[in-house]
């Protein structure tokens, strides 16, 4: 990579000293020979470069003006020396990049402006602030305004918590006999606290919180002085010494990117079945509103019924092989993956592309189409090469309604494909109208056999014919959520009465604050009457014949006990006090199950407390789970008076996750959560495994943001699959799409879980730093009553 200080040459400030550095740049030579080898700079660099090197992935991080390693010329000047004087090691352009990628990778910007923090205390200099010193560094050092940034990350990084006197749920805590119209479960004593400072009898936040909790026994949570105790006594632990000053300590109120659980072996995945010509090219991404009318006009003039010509896969659903299908698969296959396949998506924004036709957005960045793309992957979750297929289940079943063509703009018939290993058998999960569920058999073409009744080999659009998959049975509708249910996690225990039977297999319906679970035989159905199906919300005809074969239950829906209060806390409840959070309560699905023992989660060390409470007293193991939530949406959003630097303190359709805990039996409690995180971007070519894919530099248009502050991830970050990595059960794998763009699979460690569910509160809710603590007073003071 380019060095962080040396990366960037401003064009400007050498062309105004164009006579004292021109004859340095007539020596471009290697530095391995000191520079003596000399060569005449083309008057024509800029029109040497070929304008199609953009259309290599793996050079699109190439940066032509950076400063080729610490000499006083750029890279594109170095490449331009190369094919010349070294032809035999660059006989191309491409060449001569690939080469020197190592010192002419872009700079990241992102990262930077997302860690760095200008209102922080330069080093331990009284009046000097981060921002002051990157304008010196600009003005004196001639740097630009990120390198200097970069150089001062080290003592300007943004502290990775806000500081609060005021414990976690204060603000959302509520006076349970004080109710009206419009606090109908009470008032909330946040409100409480702001009308005392209205009149006059608290001048601070903290002051209001210590009349509220000592006035009212709901509100004892906002007492500054002693609400931190409760942390330790829900964990059943002595807090005897630990205050005897009486000061209290402030809790942690966490940045979402600094919450995030510890990831490695990270993996981009790409489908090479898609064709080619499918996919957005990098030489388009500065042109896409040009690119996609381009496509459109194609489309439309073709009198094609099927789709727009582009493709994104994302939301990637992981299965475990089964053992008994590993004879009639490759050697080496460990996982399936199945995608979500359209023209779809969210990598570019909205903003940028104000000049694009409505109906060209339709067709495209909202189309319809949405195909099912499945591959193999090895331990190592790299694809195998020739088992990866692109499918178009609703077309070939006859469910698309009304086919793709230019006619049509609504629902797609199938969407979030997700994959489930249960009982040795493959299951794929879907949303229609609501969550459908079939059984598929996957082989190499040389095992393929004949589908039997009711039976049906699914056709391969894209990939050719080495893998073949067969749907076992028709789609079954699990109709358990009612007509809004979709993102069912599908999981499964041991049969509690006949332990040589199949597992049992439940579908989490709800996730929390009550935990809502459903028993089911995927396999087998009962008709339901034209009518009652009528009743869904979104209705596509076509499939009505899906949605009158409703999986059979067993049981009633369990409910179980409310869920616990968050391992930690994160700023959003900070900023957005009260009862008008930022996110919705409820979470959704998100992925399930892994096991925790009781033995893996102590593993994690001495400051992993597992209290009777938190972990249960007959559970040998906890089922975990992953679930994301998502802004409320404001009704005011579509409001043109309400000022857009309201609606961007905080936007819509941006999204966290948490990791929860449950019994693995009936009523499935609910045993411990974590509080919000998001997951980051993949990184830069050759930084992770698997193929990497262009798509990835475009998520970073779309940041996670909340109260004028961005986070180092995306506005979306959509966890769709989670399960125990083959072959080691210390470990978990994750996989989810970023920003509806592009697909990431990354390792979890069961330590790491752990943690985030059963921490003891001094590592993620109290700070005992007094240095740390010196930032608490002034966040304090920036609470936003109006929200």
């Amino acid at each position: 990579m380019c060095h962080a200080v040396s990366c960037h040459l401003d064009l400007a400030q050498s062309s105004s000293s164009s006579s004292s550095s021109s004859s340095s740049k007539q020596h471009i030579g290697s530095s391995d020979n000191n520079n003596n080898e000399s060569v005449q700079k083309s008057s024509s660099s800029a029109d040497h470069k070929n304008n199609n090197s953009s259309e290599y992935p793996d050079l699109i991080h190439f940066c032509g003006e950076c400063r080729w390693k610490d000499t006083l010329y750029n890279c594109d000047e170095r490449v331009a020396w190369e094919m010349e004087n070294r032809p035999h090691k660059a006989s191309s352009e491409y060449e001569a990049k690939k080469r020197n990628l190592l010192y002419c990778t872009k700079p990241d910007e992102s990262h930077i402006s997302d860690l760095f923090c200008g209102e922080c205390q330069w080093k331990d200099v009284e009046d000097v602030d981060c921002n002051t010193r990157v304008a010196w560094e600009v003005e004196n050092k001639k740097l630009t305004e990120i390198e200097a940034r970069k150089r001062n990350l080290p003592y300007c990084r943004r502290p990775p918590y806000i500081l609060s006197p005021l414990c976690g749920h204060c603000v959302r805590d509520y006076v349970s006999n004080s109710t009206s119209k419009m606090y109908r479960t009470g008032t909330p004593c946040f409100d409480i606290m702001v009308r005392r400072m209205n009149h006059g009898l608290a001048k601070t936040a903290t002051d209001a919180a210590r009349l509220v909790a000592e006035e009212f026994p709901d509100c004892r949570r906002c007492q500054p002085e002693t609400c931190w105790k409760s942390y330790f006594e829900e964990l059943k632990m002595d807090v005897t010494g630990l205050d005897d000053a009486n000061e209290g300590y402030p809790t942690k109120y966490w940045r979402f990117d600094q919450a995030a659980p510890k990831i490695t072996s990270p993996t981009t995945l790409v489908l090479p079945s898609i064709p080619k010509e499918f996919r957005i090219p990098p030489s388009r991404f500065a042109d896409i509103e040009v690119f996609l009318t381009e496509k459109y006009r194609a489309f439309e003039g073709s009198n094609d019924t099927k789709h727009v010509e582009i493709f994104i896969e994302y939301n990637p659903g992981l299965a475990p092989v089964p053992h008994k299908m590993k004879k009639f698969l490759p050697r080496y296959s460990a996982y399936l993956v199945a995608f979500r396949v359209t023209p779809a998506n969210n990598c570019f924004r909205r903003e940028d592309m104000v000049d694009l036709p409505q109906k060209v957005w339709e067709h495209t960045m909202m189309s319809a189409t949405n195909l099912l793309g499945i591959a193999i992957l090895d331990e190592d979750y790299e694809m195998l090469k020739g088992y990866d297929v692109v499918l178009d289940i609703a077309t070939q079943l006859g469910f698309q309604k009304d086919g793709y063509g230019t006619t049509y703009f609504g629902e797609p018939t199938f969407m979030d494909y997700r994959l489930f290993t249960l009982n040795e058998e493959v299951y794929l999960h879907a949303n229609a109208d609501v969550t459908v569920v079939t059984k598929l058999d996957l082989r190499m073409k040389e095992y393929a056999r004949k589908p039997r009744s009711g039976q049906f080999k699914l056709d391969n659009v894209y990939g050719g014919d080495n893998l073949v998959i067969t749907m076992l049975h028709e789609f079954n509708t699990i109709w358990s959520g009612g007509d809004r249910g979709k993102n069912f996690a599908l999981f499964s225990v041991p049969n509690s009465t006949h332990p040589n039977e199949p597992d049992s297999v439940y579908a989490e319906v709800n996730i929390n604050p009550y935990h809502k679970v459903q028993q089911l035989y995927l396999d087998d159905v009962e008709m339901l009457k034209r009518s009652f199906i009528k009743k869904r919300i979104r209705r596509n005809f076509s499939v009505d014949k899906i949605m009158m074969r409703k999986v059979k239950t067993n049981g009633n829906l369990t409910i179980s006990d409310i869920e616990p209060s968050p391992s930690f806390f994160t700023v959003d409840e900070h900023w957005f006090p009260g009862m008008r959070p930022a996110f919705r309560k409820a979470g959704h699905g998100g992925a399930c199950c892994v096991s925790l023992s009781r033995e893996e989660a102590l593993a994690q060390g001495s400051h992993i407390n597992l209290a009777a409470e938190s972990w249960g007293e007959h559970n040998d193991y906890l089922l975990v789970g992953l679930a994301h939530t998502s802004v409320v949406w404001r009704r005011w959003y579509k409001d043109k008076l309400v000022p857009d630097s309201d609606k961007a303190m905080i936007p819509h359709t941006h999204y966290v996750s948490f990791f929860y805990a449950f019994e693995p039996r009936p009523p499935f409690n609910l045993r411990a959560r974590s509080g919000y995180f998001c997951l980051g971007f993949a990184g830069d070519d050759g930084t992770e495994g698997g193929m990497f894919n262009s798509h990835s530099t475009l998520t970073k248009n779309r940041k996670l943001s909340q109260h004028n502050e961005t986070f180092s991830c995306g506005q979306i970050h959509f966890i769709s699959s989670f399960i125990e990595k083959v072959g080691d059960s210390s470990q978990t794998v994750v996989g989810y799409g970023i920003n509806d763009c592009t697909s990431r699979l990354v390792e979890v460690s069961k330590k790491e879980i752990a943690r985030m569910l059963f921490s003891d509160p001094w590592d993620m809710k109290i700070e005992k730093s007094k240095e740390m603590r010196k930032n608490m007073q002034p966040y304090e003071l920036q609470m936003h009553l109006k929200w």
